[in-house]
Order: C-alpha cells, then structure tokens, then sequence
C-alpha cells in the first residue's frame, strides 16, 4: 500500500481525567496531541471514481440505459461484484424502452419489498438484493451531500 500520497492532520481530544471528579488536575500548557493519517493512492482514486460515478448518475431519474453503463462502471471499478451488476442492469419494464427515465431506487425497493413478502427470494437473495439497494443508496447520499 503506498502511504505517502496525502497527509492529513486529525487532533484528539485530550483523554478523559482517571481521578475523581473532587481531585483537581493540574492545568497543561501543551498542545493536544496529534495524528496524521495517510491515505495511499488507490484509496485517493478510489474515492474520487466513487463521487464521479455518483455525480455522473442519478438513481432516482435514470434510464435503463444509462443504469447499464452505471452499472459496467461500477463493476469495472470494483464496487460491485457481477451478481450486484445484474441485479442493478435488470429491465425495469418489458415495454423495450431503453431511454425512459424512472426512479430506480424506489422502484428496486418497491420490487424487493413486495417480492419479500411473497416469499420470493432465498436468503442469499435477499442479501444480494439488499446490497445492490444500498449501493443505489449509498450514491444517492454521495450526489446530494458530497
């Protein structure tokens, strides 16, 4: 892993006092001490793929199409395995149209919630289902709050 990409400066507080609250602690003039992280480079560009890709598409008024590519992108980054990438490139309707936009986080909640209740889906499934909404979720959060 290389570390030596970025630095960033993080400061703790200083510790909790160990002594009863009675006992008074002597006053310090130090600093609080501080740690630096660093963050290698495939975690840098990792990072930035992400909100790319995030700020690239929106999950709730995407076409088929562009879920297709969204998908290969994601996959081809290393966010999603191919079961997630399938399950994320599925139609949305049989109507052929590619470029209709729809809310495709709703509609995967909405279909997995009633598939659920019909009994559906295996656990494995279900697990697998669950991830590719929270993936859908997690680049929501990332377009609208950075």
């Amino acid at each position: 892993m290389n570390v030596n990409s970025a630095h960033h400066t993080f400061y703790a507080p200083p510790p909790p006092p160990s002594k009863p609250s009675n006992v008074e602690e002597p006053k310090s003039t130090m600093q609080p001490a501080s740690t630096q992280v660093q963050i290698s480079d495939n975690a840098k560009h990792a990072q930035e793929k992400w909100q790319s890709i995030a700020s690239q598409y929106d999950v709730r008024n995407i076409s088929d199409a562009e879920t297709g590519a969204m998908s290969r992108e994601l996959f081809d980054s290393g966010f999603i395995n191919t079961t997630q990438m399938m399950i994320l490139m599925a139609p949305s309707s049989m109507d052929g149209s590619q470029l209709k936009k729809h809310n495709l986080l709703n509609d995967m909640k909405h279909t997995f919630k009633l598939s659920n209740a019909l009994g559906g889906h295996t656990q494995a499934s279900k697990n697998a289902h669950a991830s590719a909404i929270n993936i859908l979720e997690r680049l929501d959060e990332t377009k609208h709050n950075g």
